[in-house]
């Protein structure tokens, strides 16, 4: 290696070996590594200028490899020119650091409440990315298994759902007393289709009282029909009316017996016990 000048390939000549047993070698013996000389980085290509590569590592946030791929080269290239020129290594040293500390992740966690999710996007991370980060820091692990503690003792409330509202709560309200709390027409007012009317009668109290008070609105006029019918001496309306409100009254179609008296329970118990007998003493002869 002295006589070669540090490279290591002149020195496997001399030796008459191969340069990857020579290298092995060196590897394990840091004497011999402080006697060669590293390699000599490749020229940069002259199509790109240092405020070109400069403003690529810039844009991919201190990530060489993105920057190369802006550039259309690859990452060795970047790196040549990191290393030779000032201006894209001040450029590389103003990026923010990449790599998230525990703090970081930590308070992130604790802030989305232990929601791997949220927590990704507070830091701009993905989701698997978030969870590489976890295992890597005992600090996340363990405010994770507490916040989880909590979250299992203790259920978050589910979030209220974002619907797209193509009709404000009081139209639709407005359209089912209009159309007696059917809601095929006040679909049909409305210009949607039932499911739509159906979803909004679920989801917002008031639009569930108007149609139920629709609803009654149609009860309501029934009954007045009704009751002109028993008016006016109709025998359907009559018998209708007093088989519902006037069953009470012993107005019905239904055969009721009369309830047994004790003397009547006794004698039933008397021939159902005689009937026992006659059944067992038969079958023994």
């Amino acid at each position: 290696l002295r006589r070669a000048g540090g490279d290591r390939a002149a020195a496997a000549k001399i030796l008459g070996c191969p340069a990857s047993r020579l290298h092995t070698v060196v590897r394990f013996h840091p004497d011999l590594r402080a006697l060669c000389v590293p390699p000599e980085l490749p020229n940069p290509p002259q199509r790109y200028r240092p405020r070109q590569v400069a403003n690529a590592v810039r844009k991919a946030g201190g990530n060489l490899a993105q920057a190369a791929r802006l550039l259309g080269c690859c990452r060795l290239t970047v790196r040549v020119y990191v290393e030779r020129y000032p201006e894209v290594r001040a450029a590389l040293d103003a990026c923010p650091p990449r790599l998230k500390s525990a703090e970081q992740v930590v308070d992130a966690l604790r802030e989305a409440g232990g929601n791997r999710g949220k927590a990704a996007k507070l830091l701009g991370l993905s989701r698997s990315g978030l969870l590489k980060y976890i295992h890597r820091y005992p600090a996340a692990r363990e405010v994770c298994a507490a916040l989880d503690r909590a979250r299992r003792q203790e259920p978050l409330p589910p979030e209220p759902r974002a619907y797209a509202q193509r009709f404000s709560p009081a139209e639709v309200a407005e359209a089912l007393r209009e159309a007696s709390g059917i809601k095929l027409q006040a679909a049909k007012r409305l210009g949607c289709d039932r499911g739509t009317v159906a979803a909004y009668i679920k989801r917002y109290p008031e639009v569930h009282e108007a149609w139920i008070d629709g609803r009654e609105g149609m009860v309501d006029l029934a009954q007045s029909k009704l009751q002109e019918a028993v008016e006016r001496g109709e025998w359907a309306a009559v018998h209708y009316t007093l088989a519902t409100l006037g069953k009470e009254r012993g107005f019905t179609t239904q055969f009721r017996p009369a309830p047994a008296g004790p003397d009547d329970k006794c004698e039933r118990c008397r021939a159902k016990f005689m009937a026992d007998l006659e059944r067992v003493y038969g079958e023994k002869g």
